[in-house]
């Protein structure tokens, strides 16, 4: 239904009132959706792949020359776990940073995988689970070379040239 015709008027539906004059009639701008879980789950994966192979590293090289002088008197039988008694605090800190490192990038992966198949962060996600895939590698190469290194730096004759 439609309002009687007015003489010079528009004609509008009855209840409707005309804009004033100069508004646009578009929707309001869209603000930026955050996206919190991609990026929380790159934070973390960055945090178990650097932070706990940075520690684990350090533990590795302190345990290599600390234990250095014990390895010398082993014998070719079954290895003697009292060698490490003299840094068995410096080696419950690379266990620390082990399981840490581990329980963190699991976390970190499954939040990565979350944020990629849900869409809150996906190229975040996705950095993520590359990141926390990489971790348990550079991890290993941390401490192998935190070992060499400790071993390399000790002046008794472990290491022969």
């Amino acid at each position: 239904m439609t309002s009687p015709r007015t003489p010079d008027g528009p004609v509008f539906a009855a209840p409707h009132v005309a804009p004033p004059v100069g508004t646009l009639l578009t929707a309001p701008p869209a603000g930026r959706r955050r996206r919190p879980l991609g990026t929380a789950a790159l934070l973390l994966s960055i945090v178990a792949t650097v932070l706990a192979s940075a520690v684990g590293g350090f533990a590795a090289f302190r345990t290599a020359r600390g234990a250095a002088p014990g390895l010398e008197t082993l014998s070719a039988g079954p290895f003697d776990w009292r060698v490490l008694s003299p840094v068995r605090d410096v080696v419950l800190l690379g266990e620390i940073a082990f399981w840490a490192g581990s329980v963190i990038g699991v976390a970190a992966l499954v939040l990565g995988i979350v944020a990629a198949a849900v869409g809150s962060g996906r190229g975040a996600g996705i950095a993520a689970i590359v990141v926390s895939v990489l971790g348990p590698f550079v991890f290993g190469g941390l401490i192998a070379v935190g070992l060499f290194a400790g071993l390399a730096t000790t002046t008794s004759g472990v290491i022969s040239a």
